[in-house]
């Protein structure tokens, strides 16, 4: 309506309109202020609900691109901020990250999620000490997500093998089925000289080792390429995620692939794994199957006697190492190997026909310097394990001959 439409209808209200014609415009104004700035929330909500989507695919890039702009439509929007410093984290900006966590530790109700994020940063630069300050602030009654088990493995990286222990023993109470939780503990009791605890936490994750498969949705979607006989577009989205910090994720895809039997795809997760945590028996055992299934046995030699090192009641992991030695032609070392495999665990078929093989050569060397007690000692052990064989069977018969006629 015109100034001169409202003097024909009302002249008075015409008259105080023209007098307060100065005062309509600036609430004019203020309305269409109002309005655009009503229009400026809508929209970085819907920025941040677009990042919120991509993060729950873990698109991080992606979602930390709809979050800033969600904060250039809106700076006081406070979930778009803590939402990007996660992003930035999941990324490992952690220069930018720090910078929002620690305005986030302002706010009573993102002060736990900054505490967590902060403590995690600073275990990644080794500052233990600020990290377990950080995660020891977080309420124990209203925990973040997994702090415990960060807390555990910074007290496990300083050596704290007790302290690591109590930690982690209440952070599997707490959510039984992390794997990760489980490994961790399994080391530190192996570092505390409880073996016997030690394999029965490993033994618990293997059990569990779907965690992270089942935690993410990225890894879902992976899983089901790889069902669907589609490994190509299955790597195409795992493997950005394993440009992380986070060996458990990275170990979580390896351990997909390797199943699927994707040698390749495998083979490069657990090379970042074992760069992240090299004195992991679990990672070195894994990296040096998928390097045995792709026929590079210096490598597999490698990693697999690393595993027996680090951890020499690990069955599997005996196995292996004996088995590449065997292919190797490394007969003395491979009969103490799998002669420990074979004591790990007895039952194991193919175990006993690789150490009865192992036995056999080793009395052959024994035979060309007719050293026959020796001779026929070795052969009784391999026949013990393979009775069936009719070549061991024989040498043990001709043996036994030589022996008599030598007294």
């Amino acid at each position: 309506m015109t100034v001169a439409a409202a003097r024909v209808r009302s002249p008075l209200r015409g008259l105080i309109a023209i007098d307060k014609l100065g005062d309509m415009m600036v609430w004019l104004m203020l309305w269409m202020g109002a309005g655009a700035a009503a229009g400026s929330t809508a929209a970085a909500r819907a920025h941040l609900g677009s990042g919120n989507q991509l993060m729950q695919a873990e698109r991080y890039a992606e979602a930390a691109e709809e979050f800033q702009q969600a904060l250039r439509d809106d700076r006081i929007l406070t979930q778009a901020r803590d939402h990007l410093a996660i992003c930035y984290f999941e990324l490992r900006d952690y220069g930018h990250a720090r910078t929002l966590l620690k305005h986030m530790l302002a706010d009573k109700r993102s002060a736990s999620l900054a505490a967590y994020y902060l403590g995690r940063i600073d275990l990644i630069d080794r500052n233990f000490d600020a990290g377990i300050r950080r995660l020891l602030s977080i309420p124990r009654e209203n925990p973040v997500r997994d702090e415990l088990y960060y807390l555990g493995s910074a007290y496990f990286k300083q050596e704290k093998y007790a302290e690591s222990i109590v930690v982690l023993r209440h952070a599997a109470a707490q959510n039984p089925r992390d794997s990760r939780v489980h490994q961790l503990l399994a080391r530190a009791y192996q570092k505390a000289g409880q073996l016997g605890e030690a394999e029965k936490e490993f033994a618990e994750t293997r059990r569990l080792h779907d965690y992270y498969l089942e935690g993410s949705t990225a890894i879902a979607r992976c899983r089901a390429l790889l069902a669907q006989g589609n490994p190509e577009g299955a790597w195409v989205i795992c493997r950005p995620l394993t440009e992380t910090d986070d060996v458990d994720k990275i170990a979580a895809i390896g351990l997909l692939f390797s199943e699927a039997q994707e040698y390749r795809p495998a083979l490069d997760a657990w090379q970042k794994a074992a760069t992240l945590d090299p004195d992991s028996s679990e990672i070195q055992y894994n990296f040096a199957l998928t390097c045995f299934h792709l026929k590079d046995m210096l490598r597999a030699r490698e990693h697999a006697a690393e595993a027996v090192r680090q951890r020499p009641d690990f069955v599997e992991a005996n196995i292996l190492y004996g088995t590449i030695l065997y292919m190797g032609g490394e007969d003395g070392e491979a009969l103490r190997v799998l002669t420990r495999a074979h004591d790990l665990k007895p039952d194991d078929g193919a175990v006993r026909r690789l150490l009865a093989e192992e036995l056999s050569i080793s009395a052959e060397q024994h035979m060309r310097n007719r050293q026959w007690p020796q001779v026929v000692a070795l052969l009784e052990k391999a026949s013990a394990l393979e009775p069936d064989s009719q070549q061991i069977s024989q040498k043990l018969a001709e043996a036994r001959r030589e022996l008599v006629k030598t007294r």
